[in-house]
C-alpha cells in the first residue's frame, strides 16, 4: 500500500522538480554576494515547509475511504475529476499569460530585492514559496489526498509526505550543489532569463500532463 501510494503522488514531485520560479529564486541567490549559503537556506526552508503542506493536506485525507470500497472508488472518481479540471484550467491560464512574441518578460519585483538578502531571508522566501505558491499548492493538495486516502498507519503517511518533498526538492538540491563556481555564473544567468521568459509555457505544459494523470486515475476507479 505505501508503495502504491508513493508511486501515485512521485510523478507530481516532478512538476514542482522543473517549476522555474523556485529554481530563479535559487540562481538569483547563487549569483548574489553570500551564494551558496543563501541557495542552501532557501532550498532546505522550501523541502521543509511543503513538507509540512503535504502533511497537513494528507492528514486531512486520512481515513477518507473510511475502508469501503463503494465510498473510496467515489472518492477517487471525484478527486481524479477534481483536480484533473483543476490542472486544466492552471494549464489555461498560464497558457493566457504567457508573453507575447517579441515583447520582453517581466521579472518578478521580488527578484530585484534578492540581492541583499541574508539567510534568514532566504529561508524566509523558500518558506513561503513551498507553501504559498499558488502553482505548488495544487500539486501538494493532490499528493496528500494520494497518501492520506491509502490505508496505511501515521508513520508511513509522515514518510511518504518526506520523500514526496524531497524528491520535489531535487532540483533546487542540485543548483545549490553545483552552484557557487564563477565559471557557471553565465550560465546560471542565462538559464534564468530561459526560465523566466519560458515559466508560462512550461507551466501550461506541465499542467496538462498533470490534468492527464489524475484524469487516468479518476477512470481507472471506474
Amino acid at each position: 500500500m505505501f508503495w502504491h501510494a508513493l508511486g501515485e503522488a512521485l510523478p507530481l514531485a516532478f512538476a514542482v522538480i522543473i517549476s522555474p520560479m523556485p529554481l530563479v529564486a535559487v540562481i538569483t541567490l547563487l549569483l548574489g554576494p553570500r551564494g551558496r549559503g543563501n541557495a542552501w537556506a532557501f532550498t532546505i526552508a522550501f523541502a521543509v515547509s511543503f513538507f509540512a503542506l503535504t502533511l497537513a493536506l494528507a492528514s486531512g485525507s486520512k481515513g477518507t475511504t473510511q475502508d469501503d470500497s463503494f465510498f473510496a472508488t467515489v472518492f477517487h472518481i471525484v478527486i481524479g475529476f477534481a483536480f484533473a479540471a483543476l490542472f486544466f484550467y492552471l494549464a489555461f491560464r498560464s497558457w493566457q499569460k504567457r508573453p507575447k512574441k517579441g515583447a520582453k518578460p517581466v521579472e518578478p519585483k521580488w527578484l530585484a530585492a534578492m540581492e541583499s538578502f541574508g539567510i534568514v531571508k532566504s529561508a524566509g522566501l523558500g518558506l513561503l514559496l513551498g507553501v504559498a505558491n499558488i502553482k505548488n499548492v495544487p500539486i501538494a493538495i493532490a499528493a496528500g489526498a494520494s497518501l492520506g486516502a491509502a490505508d496505511m498507519p501515521w508513520s508511513l503517511v509522515f514518510v511518504g509526505a518526506a520523500v514526496f518533498a524531497a524528491v520535489s526538492s531535487l532540483g533546487l538540491i542540485a543548483l545549490s550543489l553545483a552552484g557557487g563556481s564563477h565559471r557557471l555564473a553565465a550560465p546560471l544567468a542565462s538559464a534564468k532569463a530561459s526560465l523566466i521568459r519560458y515559466n508560462n509555457v512550461i507551466m501550461a505544459v506541465l499542467f496538462i500532463i498533470l490534468g492527464g494523470l489524475q484524469l487516468g486515475r479518476a477512470f481507472e476507479a471506474f
